[in-house]
């Protein structure tokens, strides 16, 4: 399974490779000073894909955990060991 994981890694990467050398245009864009820039299609598009997911990965990663109260670390393990109680069986009737 790990082989066919891989061949369609690869096989995508190949098909993003293709794509990406075939819409190499120079597409201008305005910058906030004004100025105008050209940057290469694919990399304008990966750039923009970067700019929405680093946010996004921080909060899952970092923020959230720290807001429901979870560490980002395991606790240490202490020598006591916890027990749990359990309810007796319930009898029909």
């Amino acid at each position: 399974m790990a082989i066919i994981r891989w061949a369609l890694l690869a096989l995508m990467g190949f098909a993003f490779l293709l794509l990406a050398v075939s819409n190499w245009t120079f597409v201008p864009f305005i910058l906030p000073d004004g100025g105008v820039a050209r940057a290469p299609l694919p990399l304008l598009l990966a750039g923009a894909f970067l700019a929405g997911m680093i946010p996004t990965w921080g909060w899952m990663a970092f923020v959230r955990p720290l807001l429901e109260g979870r560490r980002l670390r395991p606790p240490a393990r202490s020598d006591r060991a916890e027990v749990a109680e359990v309810a007796p069986p319930l009898t029909p009737g």
